[in-house]
């Protein structure tokens, strides 16, 4: 025997407002000027520095957005798949919860890829001498 129940659903709606609050902008670009597009992003509050309390991902522009919850200084890293990382440092005020701060990568994000440049430079002189030198040494 079949039974059929019509029976009302009730389900949840859906809804939307403007907050009000005031979000921290960023836009995240490497040293050359090229824009960080649709990188990784964390955020880090300044009550838990060890678990992201947002993440992300940039957009076209570089462009990452969060709206923080209590003063103090916040934290946000954009890395991409290659290893390049910037960590911006943002210092949140009580009045208001507005934001302040800005600037490059900090000098010790910059370090490592600087070294690597400069390690695969020499590589590349090295491998050209020896391909000289190998070349000189078969004409002989």
């Amino acid at each position: 025997m079949l039974v059929l129940c019509a029976c009302q659903a009730y389900a949840h709606g859906t809804g939307y407002r403007h907050s009000g609050l005031k979000a921290v902008a960023l836009e995240f670009f490497y040293s050359d000027g090229e824009k960080m597009s649709y990188r990784e992003a964390r955020v880090f509050s300044p009550r838990d520095e060890k678990f992201a309390v947002q993440t992300g991902r940039t957009d076209e522009e570089g462009r990452f957005a969060f709206v923080p919850d209590c003063p103090g200084e916040w934290r946000v890293i954009v890395r991409d798949e290659e290893g390049h990382q910037c960590t911006a440092s943002v210092g949140v005020r009580d009045e208001g919860l507005g934001a302040r701060g800005e600037g490059l990568a900090r000098k010790d994000d910059a370090r490592p890829e600087m070294l690597i440049r400069a390690i695969l430079g020499v590589s590349l002189l090295f491998n050209i001498a020896m391909i000289v030198r190998v070349k000189h040494n078969a004409h002989k």
